[in-house]
């Protein structure tokens, strides 16, 4: 047996290794003769031992690497990255508003007390909604009430899907969401490996000055789910950023921690871009005014076209566009592709054949199609939505 621990780290046997070393010192005591052929009750006893040493090794390996971060994985991660001073990003939920109607006097409760059920609606396609909100409505009417949804992540939200109740409340006539404006698609809790990516430009939170260190400030602020940094080092103005100066463009967060996190890594003489501002005390009395601007979400259009394999429908259109409108979640700076609906369609419906023929694939008008594009600046970032997909 060689397992170890030394300069080259953690060294373990393999079955073979285990299997070879477990005979031989058998044989020492029963004699060279014992039968421990794979199929003699021998043979057999020393597979299971050595079955459940290797098992036990391979434990060990895996806790011994998870010491590095780059092999660390769920809990295990977020404690090593906590010595970094890094946390997980949790999740976010959808928002959306909701026309309610009622005939009477009554109290709607939300999120914000405990005494109460919580108003809860479902959609079509079973996800449920709470009200955030309490709301006291003096007589009959309508109003548009924000709802969240009950599970973390994105959800997609089709016009015309929230129609019906969980919690019945006498005097509610009817639900409706008539629009998709105003809704916020939540965000899923950063996984592992976009956690492992965060701490690799996290790095970079121990420089002044450059971009990247900005930028790596301020994906780790609290509450903030996103952010880019724009630089131009250039004696002109490119794409509207100033000379000499950076674009901050963040997801999420307030303005103190987000001017805080500008304030700590921007470097000396070098000017902002953005309609956001925020003004930090110095520690010598004097003041600094960060300046960034809040990300803008613009709608993606999406067509396409299917052929099943073995022709039987395995999916319906609306789960496959509910599906889709769940696993495309795009950040700032990211190009949305054809790439992305096939191998987000390998899951959702692994017997579908995706083609894009003409006048197909993304687009930011719903009219031009192409195999990839841009984001109108860069502070936007691209959403989807039931209602901008189409499947013939």
């Amino acid at each position: 047996m060689v397992s170890s621990l030394g300069t080259n780290g953690l060294v373990i046997d393999n079955l073979t290794t285990l299997v070879a070393s477990l005979t031989q010192s058998l044989q020492a005591i029963y004699g060279a003769d014992i039968n421990v052929a794979s199929n003699s009750p021998d043979g057999q006893m020393i597979n299971i031992f050595c079955q459940n040493m290797e098992d036990l090794l391979e434990l060990v390996q895996s806790v011994y690497n998870s010491f590095g971060y780059m092999q660390a994985f769920g809990t295990q991660l977020d404690q090593r990255l906590a010595i970094l001073g890094l946390a997980r990003k949790q999740g976010t939920n959808t928002t959306t508003p909701v026309l309610v109607t009622v005939n009477q006097a009554l109290t709607l409760y939300g999120l914000d007390q405990t005494a109460q059920t919580v108003f809860t609606l479902v959609d079509q396609t079973g996800n449920q909604w709470q009200l955030v909100t309490t709301h006291v409505f003096s007589g009959s009417g309508s109003a548009s009430l924000t709802f969240q949804a009950v599970t973390i992540g994105p959800i997609g939200v089709s016009a015309n899907t929230i129609t019906q109740q969980i919690t019945t409340v006498l005097g509610v006539t009817s639900v409706n969401n008539p629009t998709t404006s105003g809704t916020i698609v939540g965000v899923s809790e950063e996984t592992d490996t976009q956690f492992k990516v965060r701490a690799a430009q996290g790095f970079s939170l121990a420089a002044i000055g450059p971009a990247d260190s900005v930028e790596a400030q301020l994906q780790n602020a609290v509450g903030v789910t996103d952010a880019m940094v724009v630089e131009n080092v250039t004696n002109g103005t490119v794409n509207s950023v100033p000379a000499h100066s950076i674009w901050a463009i963040v997801t999420g967060g307030t303005a103190s921690v987000i001017g805080q996190a500008i304030y700590a890594k921007k470097g000396a003489g070098c000017g902002m871009k953005g309609s956001q501002t925020f003004v930090v005390t110095r520690p010598d009395g004097n003041s600094f005014t960060a300046q960034w601007d809040t990300s803008i979400a613009q709608p993606l259009y999406i067509a396409f076209s299917i052929i099943w394999r073995g022709g039987a429908v395995a999916l319906g259109n609306a789960d496959i566009i509910a599906g889709l409108s769940a696993m495309l979640v795009y950040k700032l700076g990211q190009m949305p592709n054809v790439g992305d609906i096939v191998t987000a369609m390998a899951t959702i419906a692994p017997t579908a054949i995706i083609i894009f023929g003409a006048s197909q694939g993304v687009s930011t008008d719903g009219i031009t199609y192409q195999s990839i594009v841009d984001p109108t600046t860069a502070q936007y970032y691209f959403t989807v939505s039931g209602a901008n997909i189409t499947i013939t």
